[in-house]
């Protein structure tokens, strides 16, 4: 089988997975998916699955649908892809929890999305999902002290920041990752949902207004109203222009468990802020590759868009393709290409061209009264790398 015939087949078995659909079963006979047929097929399957982030999902729906068709071998290495899916899971519940018990005697409000959040609210068990980080989100103000309790529970920076430095972050930037001593557990603290070059349409005030509590494995945790974590995960996958299967999966299978989700609402806070184009593409993905069922008036307006399907065509293209970086050129025409405004595109090129980014600072590190001049140097540091 070719890399798109193993993309074929995985998200055959993904559209028909209990676990995305929220269904019992859906009308599909576990025979109608034709699976790989040698050693060397289920590696290249396996692996694909593996670098899409769908490793687990794949092995729940092979091991419980299809098991009669499963070489012993290929049994075996499925359910050691669930066990490692288990285990990190329950470990990351566990820090979760450590952490929050410590930011709350603290005073510091969280919320915690994606990760085993997710995993939960889209597919109904927090071991689906492929997760190496815990993604916070605290106040601005409190980011800070967050830093003192993680010190305190044995996490440091993953940069060591001046002051400074540290003060160009909040101001700048959306989160400032820690990694724990033992190198066993990481988290992402996350202030506000996207840098200032890309734009996003529900500011901070308005996801701490809305918040929810979601008891997940029997403990409370805090976390986005269901609209807003929905604006959350279009914008995330647009920012990494979708580049991964799972990206379009876990937002597939959160809208099939809520079937009478307000789109309407939703696209006319994406078309005010100017992310319409974001979200058209968002439900191209979901509905094409998982069966989403759209309003007739959504579905029209995402055929009317011509961008949209090639947008769209590129994603899929490389899902089945070796993962590997994306020029930032690249990158940055596919950003451009889901912004319908003329003023969001330049207001994206600006910020980008002249906000120093922490590898900036760390590449060229400059004493504080002289901070300034990574502004300058930032735009002609990209000239020089990419102008070619």
């Amino acid at each position: 089988m070719t890399p798109p015939e193993h993309l074929t087949t995985l998200t055959a078995l993904l559209r028909q997975s209990a676990a995305v659909t929220g269904k019992a079963r859906s009308a599909a006979t576990p025979g109608s998916v034709p699976l790989p047929t040698d050693a060397a097929d289920w590696d290249q399957f396996i692996a694909l699955a593996s670098a899409q982030g769908v490793g687990p999902l794949l092995a729940d729906e092979l091991l419980r649908q299809h098991a009669a068709r499963l070489p012993t071998a290929v049994a075996d290495r499925l359910r050691g892809v669930q066990g490692a899916a288990t285990q990190r899971a329950l470990l990351q519940l566990g820090e979760l929890l450590r952490v929050q018990a410590r930011l709350q005697s603290a005073g510091i409000p969280m919320l915690f999305f994606k990760g085993q959040m997710l995993a939960q609210q889209a597919y109904g068990a927090v071991n689906l999902r492929s997760c190496f980080d815990l993604d916070l989100f605290v106040p601005q103000a409190d980011v800070l002290r967050a830093k003192r309790v993680f010190a305190e529970l044995g996490y440091r920076p993953e940069f060591n920041f001046l002051p400074h430095q540290e003060a160009d972050l909040l101001r700048m930037e959306c989160e400032y990752t820690f990694i724990r001593e033992d190198n066993a557990a990481r988290i992402d603290l996350q202030w506000r949902p996207r840098a200032r070059h890309f734009a996003f349409p529900v500011p901070p005030e308005a996801l701490w207004a809305r918040q929810q509590t979601v008891v997940l494995n029997g403990f409370p945790v805090g976390t986005f109203l269901l609209p807003d974590l929905v604006v959350v995960l279009i914008s995330h996958g647009a920012k990494h222009t979708w580049n991964r299967l799972e990206l379009v999966c876990s937002l597939a299978a959160l809208l099939h468990r809520h079937p009478d989700f307000e789109w309407h609402a939703l696209h006319q806070t994406m078309r005010g802020a100017g992310a319409e184009r974001m979200f058209l593409l968002a439900a191209r993905l979901v509905r094409e590759h998982f069966s989403v069922p759209l309003p007739a008036a959504l579905a029209a307006r995402v055929a009317a868009d011509t961008t949209v399907p090639l947008l769209a065509a590129e994603c899929a293209a490389r899902w089945a393709a070796p993962p590997k970086p994306q020029p930032l050129l690249r990158t940055l025409r596919r950003h451009l290409q889901m912004r319908e405004r003329l003023r969001d595109r330049v207001r994206h090129c600006f910020w980008l061209a002249v906000t120093p980014t922490p590898q900036d600072w760390l590449a060229c590190p400059l004493p504080r009264h002289w901070h300034w001049l990574h502004y300058l140097r930032r735009p002609v540091r990209l000239l020089t790398k990419h102008g070619g």
